[in-house]
């Protein structure tokens, strides 16, 4: 039995399976789709946490590395879900890039669920007399300073 040949076979065996898992994070975890925030303003709230809920759930799948209709909004914590600080604040980080609010990471983390986060979202993204606008307050999840309304 030569070993050099074995170990070769068992190298190419192991770039296989380096392969596979690059094709299934490619092909089961998408990046998100941003939406777009001008539009996110002027449409229904109904319509407009629709679209906030549709891309939590990517972000958390793609954080997760899950697909997004197996995540649980409501039902579970965020930290149940599988959220913890480092994920948390990749989290944090993309969505305030993406949405331009200011997303508290303590209460993120400590949220009650993502439909928590989402309600919040969809309410600083919507016009300027939603009741989640922020108000000076440090409590609140998300806060719409980063946009300069209030």
């Amino acid at each position: 039995m030569d070993l050099t040949t074995k170990n070769w076979v068992f190298d190419d065996d192991l770039d296989d399976l380096e392969d596979l898992d690059y094709e299934f994070e490619r092909d089961h975890v998408a990046e998100p789709e941003p939406p777009d925030l001008a539009h996110l303003a002027a449409c229904d709230p109904a319509e407009r946490t629709r679209l906030v809920d549709r891309y939590v759930r990517d972000e958390l799948a793609r954080v997760l590395r899950v697909p997004p209709d197996t995540i649980d909004t409501v039902g579970r914590p965020m930290n149940s879900l599988g959220i913890g600080s480092i994920n948390g604040l990749e989290l944090q980080r993309r969505m305030e890039s993406v949405l331009r609010v200011d997303v508290n990471l303590n209460r993120l983390l400590r949220a009650h669920s993502a439909a928590e986060l989402i309600d919040c979202l969809a309410g600083q993204l919507g016009p300027g007399d939603s009741l989640h606008k922020h108000n000076g307050r440090d409590d609140h999840l998300v806060s719409h300073d980063v946009l300069g309304t209030t």
